[in-house]
């Protein structure tokens, strides 16, 4: 680790792009400036670990729960994820779930993180499922990791006006020339035992673009979307109440027959 002493208006330089200036030193605390290109993220490392966190806990259901949860989800939405035909001259590979048994997906649905995901950096490839849940939601299992896989949905059945802005290096991540270009998808957390409690990452959302089979898993820097907004809460009188106030300008349109 390497340790410097700074002054109130003095900074250090990260490479040749990012300086960190001290503007007030305040008892215990100090106000740091950060001068970065737009393309990178810059997150307090709570923040970060919070993020991770969630998908660790969105990665441990219980997925018969699961499928039961979601299924009994009537949501209002304008369109579902494309699932485009597989190429014919595109391999088939199969893999082993730990929920779904053995699973059979052509090759070029496979889609590569090539960051991997927060909690799970060595984690690669993965694979939207679309015949075990209802849309809008999916399933994105990993294809090398028996064990790991998310339950994801189009945010936008949740918050009508969820459009993530995105950044100039995210499009040359992923190979993008338009937004129009990227899927975007949300994880849901589903703790086992209780479904009622299900929470969507809209802090977090995952970015795919299909035609490159390219994705990643971003943030989003708007305090009014939620690592866990509730999909599902409870009016006084015991009927269920979509989102939670405070949290995004838009409700979502659901109703629930669990």
């Amino acid at each position: 680790m390497l340790i410097l002493t700074r002054k109130i208006g003095e900074s250090i330089l990260v490479g040749d792009n990012i300086r960190l200036v001290v503007l007030e030193i305040r008892g215990r605390q100090i106000r740091m400036g950060i001068e970065a290109p737009a393309d990178i993220v810059v997150l307090r490392e709570e923040i970060a670990q919070r993020l991770t966190d969630e998908n660790v806990r969105a990665a441990s259901f219980n997925y018969l729960e699961a499928q039961q949860a979601v299924n009994a989800l009537t949501l209002e939405f304008a369109h579902q994820v494309a699932f485009r035909p597989p190429r014919p001259e595109s391999p088939s590979v199969t893999f082993e779930s730990q929920a779904l048994g053995r699973v059979t997906v052509s090759e070029d649905h496979i889609i590569t993180f090539p960051s991997g995901l927060p909690g799970f950096p060595d984690e690669h490839r993965f694979v939207l499922i679309n015949d075990h849940l209802e849309p809008p939601f999916y399933c994105l299992h990993s294809v090398d990791n028996p064990s790991l896989a998310f339950v994801v949905t189009d945010p936008t059945a949740l918050v009508p006006d969820y459009r993530p802005k995105n950044s100039a290096g995210i499009m040359r991540e992923l190979s993008a020339s338009s937004s129009e270009d990227l899927q975007t998808l949300v994880t849901l957390t589903i703790p086992p035992g209780r479904p009622r409690e299900i929470t969507a990452n809209l802090m977090s959302p995952v970015l795919i673009n299909p035609e490159r089979g390219l994705g990643k898993q971003v943030v989003i820097e708007k305090p009014h979307y939620s690592h866990q907004y509730p999909i599902l809460s409870e009016r006084p009188n015991g009927q269920p109440e979509p989102g939670a106030p405070g949290e995004v300008s838009a409700a979502p349109r659901l109703r629930s027959i669990l």
